[in-house]
């Protein structure tokens, strides 16, 4: 499968072992006597546990703008920047749930009329990034998070005027939204994958994934209030004016983060001591991430590359790539259908967010009405367990996956895998089965609340879990199409979970909350049992896809 040119001397342990596959990469040095391992010794390390960790990628050594090299403390205020972007957009696709009744008085429609609503928002947002993400890997990504926020503040504006005119122009709004918030789903997994290393990304990824999930949790809680108290139109002035605060954040505090330079390779080959010619094509510079270099971690001093000043590093637009095509940019995602990581992931991520999606559409339809009946408010409330199981499935999903991956990198001899992630969608699988059934049988017998809302906590749970791990796994496996893989993944997981809208409302009162609730519960657990799959031939999926090279044979590599 791979081929090797070995000496006597350089024969070490990690080059028997090694094969080459996108997303492979060598996580750890070893103390071993081999060239390899002495060169990988020489290379950047990170300043944690035992100092064997090596930065994947390299930061670049001659360019200080590098965001690798930025301080932690930057890092996280790019992050959180990014998370409260996502934050906001997240909370105006259910904030209406508070609402519904409501809505559908006013505007004389069915509860699933407004519901379609919902629908509107969630299938624009999808595929709007199909035309935001081309933006964001030829031009940056800065200008794609202004723009966005900016006209996202603005519709929601529209839909605060909409909301007390009639449906049809309160619907197309909400239709708006969704487009303009789009980048939401795509844009900040990317800016993790410009900032962070390897190692730090799972992380980061979960507190991402809070953020979003958080906030389709987080806004009906809040608007729910809003709405009991004032009205929908209040709820929509009150997000845009955060969207407005936190526009003030991304102007001053959120710099470009795509980086174009080249930066040191981690490679099995030294110069002369061994060649290894790995199964899959590199990728080119016109892809939405850097270039690669294969050199030692001595700096190039034949020419200075000056740091930038806070105020140039704050341009509307500094990282316009003129390698890129936005034709190709914007086809690549529709070749990435065929990646079998990238449609696994899209799939574990539709159906764990179509769990927020039926909850969004369904809540006053269930806990308004005897025995609960809960108004707007309590309605709202009911939000905040799904919110906390939301932070139990970020530590599952991120820290504690992370010290599951490392555990199987030291014991691969410090050769990272994709798939050592995987081994917490069990966690996943068990949390949603058992969340939807707890729900449903406690529902269904009419308890005390306790029961079917604490049962949304631990479906919540693993619902977060899901995205987070779908995300993460992709994002590992092709980092070098970062960009067009979220777009893939958006618009599939979107035209999932936008089914939910049109059919769950006249499900639940056909056949009640146990056949619905059981039955979207089996397709999932069903889905997450293919992990087995992805976790044994994960690797000779992403070797048969680099093998395939459907971008080049499709013209746009």
């Amino acid at each position: 499968m791979v081929e090797r040119i070995q000496t006597a001397e350089s024969s070490g342990f990690i080059e028997k072992i090694f094969v080459a596959a996108p997303g492979t990469e060598i996580m750890m040095d070893e103390d071993a006597p081999g060239a390899t391992e002495r060169r990988l010794r020489n290379l950047q390390h990170a300043n944690v546990g035992h100092g064997h960790i090596l930065l994947v990628p390299q930061p670049s050594l001659t360019d200080p703008n590098d965001p690798l090299r930025w301080s932690s403390f930057k890092k996280w205020v790019v992050l959180l920047n990014g998370v409260a972007y996502a934050f906001n957009g997240a909370v105006t696709g259910p904030m209406m749930a508070g609402g519904m009744l409501q809505l559908a008085a006013f505007f004389d429609v069915s509860l699933a009329m407004v519901s379609y609503a919902n629908g509107a928002t969630l299938i624009c947002q999808g595929f709007g990034n199909l035309f935001w993400m081309p933006l964001a890997i030829k031009y940056g990504r800065r200008p794609v998070y202004l723009t966005s926020n900016l006209l996202m503040g603005v519709a929601c504006i529209w839909l605060a005027i909409a909301a007390e005119k009639s449906y049809v122009p309160f619907i197309v709004g909400r239709a708006f939204l969704g487009l303009f918030q789009a980048p939401i789903e795509a844009i900040v997994p990317s800016t993790v994958t410009d900032i962070f290393h390897l190692h730090e990304r799972g992380e980061k990824i979960s507190i991402y994934g809070l953020g979003v999930l958080g906030g389709n949790e987080i806004g009906p809680l809040v608007s729910a209030y809003i709405i009991q108290s004032l009205s929908v139109r209040w709820a929509f002035f009150i997000i845009a004016a955060s969207i407005g605060v936190n526009m003030i954040t991304l102007i001053f505090f959120m710099p470009e983060t795509k980086f174009t330079g080249p930066r040191p390779a981690i490679t099995i080959a030294g110069n002369d001591e061994t060649t290894t010619t790995p199964p899959y094509k590199a990728p080119d510079k016109a892809s939405s991430e850097h270039c690669e270099v294969v050199g030692s971690c001595s700096p190039d001093t034949s020419h200075i590359i000056t740091k930038k000043t806070y105020w140039e590093s704050l341009a509307f637009c500094s990282e316009v790539d003129h390698l890129v095509s936005l034709k190709r940019a914007f086809l690549r995602p529709f070749i990435l259908t065929a990646y079998p990581i990238v449609v696994w992931s899209s799939v574990i991520y539709g159906l764990a967010l179509g769990w927020n999606v039926i909850l969004g559409v369904s809540v006053a339809q269930l806990f308004a009405p005897p025995p609960y009946n809960f108004k707007s408010g309590a309605q709202g409330l009911i939000f905040l367990s799904p919110f906390i199981g939301s932070l139990v499935g970020t530590y599952l999903c991120g820290p504690l996956a992370d010290r599951i991956a490392t555990w199987a990198t030291k014991r691969n001899h410090g050769i990272r895998e994709p798939e050592m992630r995987l081994p917490t969608c069990v966690i996943a699988a068990v949390l949603t089965f058992l969340g939807a059934l707890m729900t449903s049988l406690t529902y269904q017998a009419k308890t005390h609340w306790a029961g079917p809302i604490v049962g949304l906590g631990v479906l919540s749970a693993g619902a977060q879990m899901g995205a987070t791990l779908a995300m993460s796994y992709s994002l590992d496996s092709h980092k070098e199409l970062s960009g067009e893989l979220m777009v893939t993944i958006s618009c599939l997981k979107s035209l999932i979970a936008w089914i939910w809208t049109w059919v769950v409302n006249d499900w639940l009162v056909e056949n009640g909350i146990i056949v619905v609730f059981m039955t979207v519960a089996a397709i999932n657990v069903a889905v997450y049992l293919t992990t087995i799959i992805f976790y044994i031939k994960g690797k000779s999926f992403r070797i048969w896809t680099s093998e395939k090279n459907f971008l080049s044979r499709a013209g746009l590599d």
